[in-house]
């Protein structure tokens, strides 16, 4: 809102008009700043590098599986972390966590399986021939 004119005066048709027009050269106030938010750039191919860290994370993830946590680890798109889910519970290493849905995937570490690769891998490393390392010569 401009000024008032004073008591008994009168705004000239020249003096609406330019206020008019200035009016329409200012922007329109923005109540709110449009925040863009950030687009990820995830992976949408898997290479065997990708996927043996998700083998081996995988298991260490806790107790909750789902699709938006695998992405969110491991930078993959969704389609593929669903993929990669189905694939990891039809080898046994994920278990499904009560009654499933077909639009939410919710799952859990079979501790089972786990548990054996960890008693492999021990096993594994047991029978792997321990070179002893020289001690360093005294001067």
């Amino acid at each position: 809102m401009g000024k008032q004119p004073t008591q008994g005066q009168k705004k000239t048709k020249d003096q609406i008009a330019k206020a008019a027009s200035q009016r329409s050269k200012q922007t329109k106030k923005k109540w709110t700043k449009g925040r863009a938010k950030d687009k990820l750039n995830n992976a949408v191919y898997l290479d065997q590098a990708s996927y043996k860290q998700i083998e081996t994370q995988l298991p260490k993830m806790g107790a909750l599986i789902t699709v938006s946590t695998v992405s969110d680890k491991f930078k993959v798109n969704g389609s593929l972390a669903r993929r990669c889910i189905r694939h990891f519970a039809k080898s046994g290493l994920l278990v499904p966590a009560g009654d499933q849905n077909s639009k939410q995937y919710i799952f859990t570490v079979n501790a089972q399986v786990v548990a054996a690769q960890k008693a492999a891998a021990a096993a594994a490393a047991a029978d792997k021939p321990q070179t002893q390392k020289k001690a360093p010569a005294k001067k």
